[in-house]
């Protein structure tokens, strides 16, 4: 029992820097958001929405001939990602949030069905892992053209002297430089401490014995969420909710594309098991209720009831599954 005790500390610390870093991360993120008129949203969805851990763990775990929980991880990553990062805040807050464009949905889907018929068929991870590398391309190519007609806006100081104008604009250039490297700094640190939950978190599940398809499907993918559970409580307290939503879009993006992709391609092939589907039918259940949310733009107490719902189901689907429940 105490060869536990140093492995929770590391644990407890990797979640205080997370905690301490995000305010640092949100509160500089959001000045320059209103600097350069940039829509939260799309400042969520190109830098919460990159998520190199998850791809860590599928990727490796595909390089080492376990392709189920290379995909396991995909699947049970997005789940949690979209139920218990938003069934908590709406327990407690009720979450305005603004319409997310239909082409993000769409592609959302159509990853869906590449996913479906990688399970379904054979070298389906490697023919669908190719084309959802491509829907990548599509969506990083979709992101940068609409980030680029943005006209960043600089403020200028009008019937002023020449020389006040200029010192004026050297602040700010001062402040905008400021505030990038404070999101920068916040945000490896952020990293860092989700490094140091995963690393402890592995330590823990070898002292325990638990098993590595339960790891796998749940465990790893509830560690790798807990920086976006704090990102996104601390960007509705903060009101900027729409970088914390755009963040867990763009990161569902990535896990059913890059990830998927490179690990399918890795794999190219899996044994077909309920479980894949069964966790699929749930994924596919929570964007379509997404696609609602996004439509009324609003979370309430009612949506966290039934995002919680469709959580439980999810681990109570995987526990007994591996048959826990019978030990």
């Amino acid at each position: 029992m105490l060869s536990l005790l140093p492995w929770i500390g590391l644990f407890c610390l990797g979640y205080l820097i997370i905690f301490f870093s995000a305010d640092v991360f949100l509160d500089n993120l959001k000045e320059l958001c209103t600097m350069y008129k940039v829509s939260p949203f799309i400042i969520g969805l190109l830098v919460l929405g990159i998520d190199p851990e998850e791809s860590i763990a599928s990727i490796v775990a595909a390089m080492n001939g376990l392709p189920h929980i290379a995909v396991g991880n995909v699947i049970g990553n997005s789940i949690i990602a979209l139920t218990l990062c938003f069934a908590l805040p709406a327990f407690f807050y009720k979450i305005e949030i603004e319409s997310v464009p239909q082409f993000y949905f769409n592609l959302i889907y159509t990853c869906m069905i590449f996913i479906l018929f990688g399970f379904l068929i054979y070298l389906g991870l490697f023919i669908f892992g190719i084309l959802a590398l491509f829907l990548y391309v599509i969506y990083v190519f979709r992101n940068f053209s609409h980030f680029a007609k943005k006209e960043i806006t600089q403020i200028i100081v009008k019937n002023n002297p020449e020389e006040i104008q200029e010192k004026t604009e050297s602040i700010g250039r001062i402040r905008k430089l400021e505030k990038v490297s404070l999101v920068v700094v916040s945000f490896i640190f952020i990293f860092l401490g989700g490094e140091l939950l995963i690393f402890a978190t592995q330590e823990l599940m070898i002292i325990t014995k638990i098993p590595e398809s339960f790891f796998g499907f749940v465990i790893i993918a509830f560690v790798t969420n807990v920086e976006e559970l704090t990102l996104v409580f601390k960007s509705i307290k903060k009101q900027t909710v729409e970088i914390g939503f755009g963040g867990m879009i763009g990161k569902l993006i990535w896990n059913l594309t890059l990830t998927f992709g490179v690990s399918g391609i890795i794999s190219m092939n899996i044994n077909f098991a309920w479980i894949l589907i069964w966790n699929w039918i749930i994924l596919l259940i929570i964007v379509i209720y997404f696609n609602f949310i996004s439509k009324k733009k609003l979370i309430n107490f009612k949506d966290g009831i039934i995002l919680m719902v469709l959580f439980s189901t999810f681990i109570g689907i995987n526990l007994f599954t591996i048959g826990l429940f019978y030990r």
